[in-house]
Protein backbone atom coordinates (compact mmCIF):
# COMPACT_ATOMS: atom_id res chain seq x y z
CA UNK A 1 0.00 0.00 0.00
CA UNK A 2 1.28 3.30 -1.22
CA UNK A 3 2.02 6.26 1.64
CA UNK A 4 -0.65 8.20 0.27
CA UNK A 5 -3.58 5.36 -0.03
CA UNK A 6 -2.50 5.13 4.46
CA UNK A 7 -3.27 8.83 4.11
CA UNK A 8 -6.30 8.17 2.73
CA UNK A 9 -7.39 5.41 5.26
CA UNK A 10 -6.29 7.84 8.28
CA UNK A 11 -8.64 10.75 6.60
CA UNK A 12 -11.73 8.55 6.56
CA UNK A 13 -11.58 7.26 9.80
CA UNK A 14 -10.82 10.81 11.39
CA UNK A 15 -13.66 11.96 9.67
CA UNK A 16 -16.49 9.52 10.54
CA UNK A 17 -14.48 9.40 13.84
CA UNK A 18 -15.64 12.79 14.35
CA UNK A 19 -19.59 11.20 15.02
CA UNK A 20 -18.94 7.52 15.86
CA UNK A 21 -15.75 6.33 16.76
CA UNK A 22 -16.77 2.72 16.64
CA UNK A 23 -18.19 3.28 13.48
CA UNK A 24 -14.90 4.52 12.49
CA UNK A 25 -12.74 1.51 13.88
CA UNK A 26 -15.56 -1.16 12.30
CA UNK A 27 -15.17 0.66 8.99
CA UNK A 28 -11.64 0.95 8.83
CA UNK A 29 -11.46 -2.66 10.34
CA UNK A 30 -13.43 -3.46 6.90
CA UNK A 31 -11.28 -1.98 4.54
CA UNK A 32 -8.35 -3.63 5.71
CA UNK A 33 -9.51 -6.80 5.48
CA UNK A 34 -10.96 -6.49 2.21
CA UNK A 35 -7.64 -4.92 0.87
CA UNK A 36 -5.80 -8.22 2.65
CA UNK A 37 -7.66 -10.43 0.99
CA UNK A 38 -6.14 -9.16 -2.33
CA UNK A 39 -3.71 -10.76 -2.06
CA UNK A 40 -4.86 -14.07 -2.16
CA UNK A 41 -7.81 -13.01 -4.57
CA UNK A 42 -5.93 -10.31 -6.50
CA UNK A 43 -8.43 -10.07 -9.76
CA UNK A 44 -11.56 -9.69 -7.20
CA UNK A 45 -11.93 -6.58 -8.33
CA UNK A 46 -13.06 -5.02 -11.72
CA UNK A 47 -11.23 -3.04 -14.13
CA UNK A 48 -11.98 0.62 -13.31
CA UNK A 49 -14.38 1.93 -16.45
CA UNK A 50 -11.97 5.40 -17.03
CA UNK A 51 -10.53 4.21 -20.22
CA UNK A 52 -6.96 6.07 -19.55
CA UNK A 53 -7.29 4.11 -16.34
CA UNK A 54 -8.25 0.99 -17.16
CA UNK A 55 -4.87 1.53 -20.11
CA UNK A 56 -3.18 1.55 -17.29
CA UNK A 57 -4.21 -1.27 -15.66
CA UNK A 58 -6.08 -0.25 -12.40
CA UNK A 59 -8.49 -2.24 -10.71
CA UNK A 60 -11.37 -1.28 -7.92
CA UNK A 61 -12.03 -2.77 -4.92
CA UNK A 62 -15.67 -1.44 -3.85
CA UNK A 63 -16.09 -1.20 0.46
CA UNK A 64 -19.05 0.53 1.51
CA UNK A 65 -18.95 3.41 -0.11
CA UNK A 66 -14.82 3.58 -0.71
CA UNK A 67 -13.01 2.43 -3.56
CA UNK A 68 -9.74 0.50 -3.37
CA UNK A 69 -7.63 1.61 -6.42
CA UNK A 70 -5.02 -0.94 -7.06
CA UNK A 71 -2.39 -2.22 -9.37
CA UNK A 72 -1.32 -6.30 -9.55
CA UNK A 73 2.23 -5.80 -10.13
CA UNK A 74 4.13 -9.35 -11.01
CA UNK A 75 2.33 -11.38 -7.72
CA UNK A 76 2.10 -8.07 -5.62
CA UNK A 77 -1.15 -5.83 -5.18
CA UNK A 78 -0.13 -2.54 -5.08
CA UNK A 79 -3.06 -0.27 -3.51
CA UNK A 80 -2.38 3.41 -4.65
CA UNK A 81 -5.52 5.16 -2.99
CA UNK A 82 -8.81 4.48 -1.16
CA UNK A 83 -11.52 6.99 -1.66
CA UNK A 84 -14.86 7.97 -1.02
CA UNK A 85 -17.03 6.69 -4.08
CA UNK A 86 -18.73 9.75 -4.30
CA UNK A 87 -15.58 11.59 -5.60
CA UNK A 88 -14.26 12.47 -8.96
CA UNK A 89 -11.33 9.75 -9.04
CA UNK A 90 -10.42 10.08 -12.46
CA UNK A 91 -9.52 14.18 -11.40
CA UNK A 92 -6.79 12.74 -9.04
Amino acid sequence: MLQIAREDMVEIYLYIAADSPKAALDLAEKVAGKIDTLADFPLIGKIVPDTELAKQEYRMLMIDGYIAFYKVVGDKVVVYRVLNAARNYPDL
